[in-house]
């Protein structure tokens, strides 16, 4: 029940803050840069607060985890933070970003071909890691992460559309992706996040990933 209260005040806080006039008052206040830092800060607590009720509650087994599972979480949850890393550093207006200045829609970078890193990134990881979780309440959390970044990038587009105007929706969408300086810079960042999770994970969460690939693999 702790899993599924934090989890709803989670969603609830972000659902909120999209359909409530809260966004508008806090930018007009902060900033844009000022919010998205709040933003942050808030999100991440409420994470925070969902993996320590997830830690502490009672365990219901649905599946064992098969022997790819954890191999899967690596390479899965790597790209995760790869898109993450993109999302941080990127310009861009289309999706939830840092930064919405200096977009050039001709020279898009990756965010030509993945519009939304930031919500992707956190989808990912959320998928990354239900194979080798089978348990209730961790489907709860992963399960749940995962559909609400598709279920959000949907709900976001829409919005996003309806705010810029078709015209300049397809304008600043028209542009073809490729690998720019920020997009090798974010893949740089998201990787070394990554790799301080994955040394990070044993101290947090009790489980060190890789030594569990290594074990499978002999």
């Amino acid at each position: 029940m702790g899993v599924l209260v934090a989890m709803g005040v989670f969603v609830g806080s972000h659902i909120l803050l999209a359909r409530s006039g809260l966004k508008a008052w806090a930018v007009a206040r902060l900033g844009e840069p000022g919010y998205l830092i709040a933003y942050s800060g808030l999100s991440i607590a409420l994470l925070a607060w969902v993996i320590v009720s997830l830690l502490t509650a009672e365990r219901v087994m649905v599946w064992p985890a098969p022997s790819w599972a954890y191999g899967f979480a690596l390479v899965v949850s790597a790209l995760g933070f790869v898109l993450i890393g993109v999302g941080a550093l990127a310009a861009n207006p289309l999706s939830v970003a840092f930064r919405k200045r200096g977009f050039d829609p001709h020279r898009p970078g990756l965010i030509g071909w993945v519009r939304h890193p930031l919500i992707w990134g956190l989808t990912l990881w959320g998928l990354a890691h239900l194979p080798a979780n089978g348990d209730w309440p961790s489907l709860a959390l992963f399960g749940g992460s995962a559909a609400f970044g598709g279920l959000g990038v949907v709900a976001l587009e829409r919005r996003l559309r309806r705010r810029l105007g078709e015209h300049k929706w397809q304008r600043l969408s028209a542009g073809s992706g490729h690998i720019d300086k920020a997009a090798c810079a974010g893949a740089a960042l998201g990787l070394a996040l990554w790799a301080a999770f994955l040394a990070l994970h044993p101290v947090l969460f009790g489980v060190y990933p890789l030594a569990l690939v290594l074990a499978e693999a002999r």
